[in-house]
């Protein structure tokens, strides 16, 4: 009996479309959201933490 090497793909035809369909998908990019916590959040919160480092270091010395 000869042997066949026969790949999955050969088996089931319908297995690279779905392979590439998966491969297309997720290449797509999602609708970008608004990010949780934005730049001018972080600019607040971080002169805040500058300030009272300042006061702090004032007040030790």
């Amino acid at each position: 009996m000869a042997e066949h090497n026969v790949t999955d793909n050969e088996q089931d035809p319908g297995a690279s479309t779905q392979m590439f369909r998966a491969f297309v998908n997720e290449g797509q990019v999602s609708p970008t959201e608004e990010p949780k916590v934005n730049g001018r959040m972080l600019a607040v919160v971080g002169a805040v933490v500058v300030l009272i480092a300042v006061v702090a270091a004032i007040l030790v010395f």
